[in-house]
């Protein structure tokens, strides 16, 4: 029967089948296998199920069992690991199917990774690692490829993963249509790779793959953009160095890592070729080399050169991995898109808002200018150039006005203008990567679960991704791992020279696009290091085996024999105390932690954490609180009404004003706030306010009239000239005038000597208070947005969950470092942007 009979027959039911055409369907999957398709799986098993349940379909065990298999992995109704006392075949099968011999873990368990091993200068590659190590690959144009092995701390990880994601993208939204569609990157659990991509014969390595060192590439005019988009990656791993030392970043030639891949290939055939003779390259301590990532390479003749098994793609088609799969790109594809959408709109605005207003202050004359203008403009916060946000200023800062606008605002527009140029192109390569027909954020996310899949690692992502991808590998990896010791076995290798701590596999998975079929191929890679690995290659062992330090790595044992944590710190102590022995000590400080890590790092805090403070210490320190509250009264009350009431909060910003014990030539001021607060509170339109307040017409609310009263009792000469001014200046160059000049903290921290508080020591308490505060609050939204569910909520619902954290951070004290992302999320989930009073662009 022709192939394309037996398609015929799969449009028909089961039922109607005959004993050779169920036959003949049989062979096909016999043959299909480990490329099942789901069509061909879902009728041979409806086949099984209902017409001879009792008796084993194929009369061979392991395709009865892979039947059973595909069948689960495909999402189709099979018995789960429990099938109960029944003693049938399918029931025979399914207790095999939870054996680990059969489909049980194919990688060894990763060793637990704790600080000895950290600093074990046996190994400079681990997956598992708490360490980063990135090794980039560049020539004479900038970097081409960079490898990035460990898990790292959860901080690093996420900042990473991100990254290495965003430059992926990138990359791929700039490939060239008429290259390969597949996309070679993996960012996997303890492994990133990220290529540039480039075009041309010299950036490919020939490397014995299916996908070689790159499938696709970008067209030649986008080459510079594309190693742009690679040179940004490298750089936060190398500030995260400089940061943190939780990240090491190696640079290497591109040509050393070609010359080395080319160097294994050449072991691999003449390997292959001596078929009586084995070949070893033994680790070279003294030449570190470059630290890759290699395909196991096929030892013997008519295999292809490289290890490697076909897969059905309509592995990624079934409805528990569309859940995983739709968990991962709301997090973070469609997460890193919509972020760089949202940024290039608060540019974008920003522009408009300085370009508008430097306009309006080069319009106006002299006159005008001293009139709707003040003498000084406060600044409250900075745009950073290197990373193009806003910062709040921890200290609000006094430009004179003339200079503020000749050089202050055309620097910032300037600057906007660039990085919006920046995520614009961004935006675009962003789009461009995640609606090409290959899709190549598709491609990403398949190789990473089907990665951790078989080598049983969860990925470090949403609550809801780490669920689904639970269900979805439950199912799918004991299928994946029965077909990878079938096709071993086929091919006389032993899983475990395959399967290793330092193994990985990198998937090549096309999906659909117009008529042509889906692809999926999985292949093992290994790392390998020159100075830590040795490589075999023989032909009775049919693959090259690569081992190093990683695959014979223990348990540290509980009680170590040498030195005691206490005798080498006490000789690091006396070492110290030596002069000119920076060196030596360097050297025996890194040996005594190799030796006693949890002992010495013990020792080190102990020696490096300062005494608790005396009962007397934090009286002194709680009356310098006191007294910094007092002296801030009036800036941080100032601060927090404005924010309430542009939120609506009017009982809030009542009860920040009414909180205020300031002297008496600033009460005028808080009196004047509270006017305008009592107008926005009795729903007057903010343009109709300064009118009102500056003839003081009627159709004043009685409270506002009562706060102009007070007001002119407490500085009638201030107040008269504010009035003045206010209905051209407008309601924000009025509330802008407020401000002017108000003693903020570190002015307003003066001492109490009464109490013995000098300036600095009651300016340091509020700094430090304002710290532990704004921690807390970060930390209190964080556990609020726990809470929020992964799909789209209503507004009402997120607010109401988050509303007790919002509330603090946009309202109570302390919160200076904090208000901004607050404001952004709270306008988020509002849909609305509320009024800016007074709000000035920083330098």
């Amino acid at each position: 029967m022709r192939g394309d009979a037996v398609d015929e027959v799969l449009k028909r039911l089961p039922y109607s089948w005959t004993a050779d055409e169920a036959e003949r369907v049989g062979q096909r999957f016999r043959e299909s296998r480990p490329a099942a398709p789901r069509r061909l799986v879902k009728r041979l098993w409806q086949y099984w199920i209902r017409m001879s349940p009792d008796e084993p379909l194929f009369g061979d065990t392991e395709d009865d069992l892979a039947l059973l298999l595909h069948a689960r992995a495909l999402g189709l109704e099979a018995p789960g690991g429990d099938p109960g006392p029944e003693d049938g075949p399918i029931a025979r099968c399914a207790r095999r199917a939870a054996e680990g011999a059969e489909c049980g873990p194919l990688f060894p368990a990763p060793p637990a990774w704790g600080p000895k091993a950290a600093l074990a200068p046996q190994v400079r590659a681990a997956l598992p690692s708490s360490l980063l190590r990135a090794w980039v690959a560049g020539d004479d144009q900038g970097p081409v490829e960079v490898l990035v092995v460990g898990e790292g701390i959860p901080e690093i990880r996420q900042q990473v993963v991100q990254a290495a994601l965003t430059t992926c993208l990138r990359v791929n939204g700039l490939s060239d249509p008429d290259s390969g569609d597949f996309v070679g990157d993996h960012i996997g659990v303890g492994l990133i790779r990220v290529t540039a991509g480039l075009s041309g014969a010299p950036a490919q390595a020939d490397i014995p793959s299916v996908f070689r060192a790159r499938s696709v590439t970008v067209a030649d005019g986008a080459s510079s953009t594309a190693r742009g988009a690679l040179r940004d990656f490298v750089g936060l791993l190398r500030s995260l160095a400089d940061e943190t030392s939780l990240v090491e970043v190696v640079d290497l030639a591109y040509a050393d890592l070609l010359a080395y891949a080319q160097g294994l290939r050449a072991l691999a055939d003449r390997a292959a070729g001596e078929t009586d003779r084995a070949f070893l390259r033994a680790p070279r301590e003294e030449d570190g080399g470059p630290v890759s990532l290699q395909p196991y390479l096929r030892t013997v003749r008519g295999h292809g050169a490289s290890l490697g098994v076909e897969f059905s793609p309509d592995l990624f088609t079934t409805d528990a991995y569309l859940r995983v799969e739709q968990a991962h790109q709301r997090v973070l594809s469609q997460r890193l898109t919509m972020d760089a959408r949202l940024r290039l709109d608060q540019l974008e605005t920003e522009i408009e808002q300085l370009t508008a207003d430097l306009e309006a202050f080069h319009r106006a004359n002299e006159e005008e200018r001293r009139g709707l203008w003040p003498a000084t403009v406060l600044l409250v916060e900075r745009f950073d150039e290197p990373t193009g946000r806003t910062i709040r200023l921890t200290e609000p800062e006094e430009r004179e006005t003339e200079q503020y606008y000749q050089v202050n605002v055309p620097q910032l527009i300037s600057m906007r203008e660039k990085w919006a140029r920046r995520m614009g192109e961004l935006v675009e390569q962003l789009e461009a990567a995640v609606h090409r027909p290959h899709a190549p954020a598709r491609q990403v996310a398949a190789g990473r679960f089907l990665d951790a899949a078989v080598r049983g690692v969860v990925p470090d992502e949403s609550p809801a991704t780490e669920r689904a991808f639970g269900a979805w590998c439950k199912e799918v990896a004991p299928m994946l791992r029965f077909e990878w010791r079938c096709a071993l076995r086929r091919h006389g290798i032993a899983p475990s020279d395959v399967f290793t701590a330092h193994s990985v596999l990198i998937s090549r998975y096309l999906p659909p696009a117009g008529e042509d079929p889906a692809l999926l191929f999985s292949h093992p890679y290994t790392l390998v290091d020159p100075a830590r690995s040795a490589v075999l290659a023989d032909a009775e062992r049919a693959v090259m085996v690569v081992r190093d330090a990683t695959d014979h790595a223990e348990p540290a044992p509980a009680e170590t024999t040498g030195p005691t944590a206490a005798a080498l710190w006490d000789g690091l102590a006396e070492l110290a105390e030596s002069p000119g022995v920076e060196e030596e000590f360097g050297r025996r400080f890194l040996e005594a932690l190799r030796a006693q890590p949890e002992g010495i790092a013990r020792r080190m805090i102990e020696a490096l954490q300062p005494a608790g403070p005396t009962a007397a210490e934090a009286d002194a320190v709680e009356v310098a609180l006191r007294t910094a509250v007092r002296h801030t009264s009036l800036g941080e009350g100032m601060d927090r009404a404005l924010m309430a009431m542009r939120n609506e909060a009017f009982l809030t910003a009542r009860e920040c004003l009414d909180d205020i014990r300031t002297a008496p030539q600033w009460q005028a001021r808080v009196w004047l706030l509270r006017a305008i607060v009592e107008c926005r509170a009795a729903r007057l339109e903010s343009r109709e306010i300064p009118g009102l307040l500056g003839h003081q017409m009627p159709g004043l609310p009685d409270a506002a009239l009562r706060a102009l009263d007070e007001a002119g009792t407490a500085d009638e000469e201030f107040t008269r000239a504010w009035l003045e001014t206010l209905p051209e200046a407008g309601l924000d160059k009025g509330i802008r005038r407020l401000f002017q000049g108000l003693p903020r903290a570190r002015a307003g921290c003066t001492g109490d000597p009464l109490n013995k508080v000098s300036a600095e020591r009651e300016y340091a308490v509020w700094l430090f208070r304002r710290a532990v505060e704004n921690a807390r609050l970060a930390r209190q939204l964080d556990e609020a947005g726990e809470e929020l569910a992964e799909h789209q909520e209503a507004v009402d619902a997120a607010l109401a969950k988050l509303g007790g954290a919002l509330e603090e951070i946009l309202l109570g004290p302390y919160v200076g470092g904090s208000r901004g992302a607050a404001e952004e999320l709270f306008e988020v989930l509002s849909g609305q942007e509320p009024p800016r009073y007074g709000r000035v662009a920083g330098r």
